[in-house]
């Protein structure tokens, strides 16, 4: 965090907010140089790795309104450079900030993370069938009904409170490749029970899944498209022949009940080209910040209590090959006091603390009495 970054011309900025107890928000800025991404990254076909980018900023806000998030990317900036590029999602606050910043630097190019794109895409459609809301209800109900019993491994996945649009196939695919199973084959998994016996609770369980045959194809096929875009511009990135490629390898999915569908996808890749004045390549996506932030949340839900603090600092370390060199460096620059002072400073007294205190305060209370 407190290392010396590079400044440059051709940053580009991956931007987020993680969150724990509290109100309090950490705002995370990643960079990966323009340079590297085209060198590195995308002539090879891949997505960012954690080591491909840096922490340039980390800061915990008690707001998160967008003059607020200004004025930590300007803060940034004044030290690594202004970015050709910044790439988030479109959640309110954050935009909001970015926007601003776009204000006070034109030039800049603000990406909407492809993964999140499609995800809102998905949830407008779906959200509004009611085809599709009554096939995750009836799909709630099966899972309840098949767990304790011995077609618990038929069970349908269970599904996510939140962000449920990012794994629309989870559901899908198991419902397709369960209409398509053939009956001899579960048959066989289960040799100990009477066939008749298992046809019968197989009917009367999962039955209700061949009502929904075509709309599983199509529905499928929509989380296709959303896959196919998403795969080309993680691997390829986003540039001026972005469009033109996807639309040649989307012949097999054409049909009438897709093309509105379909065309918001175009609409999407052409607005997100528009910004791209020359032929050079630039990131598409956030996946790598969600990445990190996974990472840091396996290392916090360790702590007693869900709350911002010293595991935050994981996330600086696993952008980082750790040589012995650069934990040799860390050890003698950097000491414990350091991080302590750093916590006092940022956080203030932890709840877990304030927690014992409050505890040994009733305890000593009691004694007295």
């Amino acid at each position: 965090m407190t290392r010396k970054k590079e400044y440059r011309d051709d940053w580009i900025f991956i931007v987020d907010f993680t969150l724990e107890l509290g109100k309090q928000k950490a705002l995370v800025v990643l960079g990966v140089s323009q340079e590297h991404l085209s060198e590195q990254v995308v002539s090879k076909r891949r997505a960012l790795s954690h080591e491909d980018v840096e922490l340039l900023g980390l800061e915990i806000m008690g707001s998160t309104k967008g003059e607020m998030i200004l004025h930590q990317l300007e803060k940034i900036t004044e030290l690594v450079g202004v970015p050709v590029q910044i790439v988030a999602d479109h959640s309110s606050d954050l935009a909001r900030g970015i926007k601003l910043y776009q204000e006070n630097h034109p030039e800049i190019i603000y990406t909407h993370d492809v993964t999140h794109a499609m995800a809102l895409l998905l949830k407008y459609k779906l959200d509004a069938n009611d085809r599709y809301q009554s096939f995750l209800q009836k799909c709630h109900r099966c899972r309840q009904k098949l767990q304790q019993t011995e077609l618990s491994f038929l069970s349908p996945p269970s599904q996510r409170s939140q962000c449920r649009y990012f794994n629309v196939e989870r559901l899908t695919n198991w419902a397709i490749k369960l209409l398509n199973s053939p009956v001899e084959t579960l048959i066989q998994l289960m040799p100990d029970i009477e066939h008749k016996l298992i046809l019968s609770k197989i009917v009367e369980k999962l039955a209700w899944l061949a009502d929904y045959e075509t709309d599983l194809i199509h529905w499928n096929q929509m989380v296709t498209m959303t896959r196919r875009l998403e795969t080309q511009l993680k691997q390829l990135g986003l540039n001026s022949q972005t469009l033109q490629y996807f639309q040649q390898n989307q012949s097999d999915l054409v049909n009438d009940s897709l093309q509105y569908f379909q065309q918001q996808i175009f609409d999407y890749v052409t607005n997100e080209c528009s910004q791209i004045k020359d032929k050079q390549t630039f990131l598409a996506t956030s996946d790598i910040i969600e990445s990190l932030f996974g990472k840091y949340k396996q290392f916090s839900a360790r702590c007693p209590i869900k709350e911002m603090g010293q595991m935050l600092l994981t996330i600086c370390l696993s952008t980082m090959n750790l040589t012995t060199t650069v934990v040799k460096n860390a050890l003698e620059s950097i000491s414990f006091f350091d991080v302590e002072e750093w916590l006092a400073e940022v956080f203030g007294q932890s709840m877990l603390s304030k927690r014992k205190t409050l505890y040994s305060t009733q305890i000593n209370d009691t004694e007295t009495a």
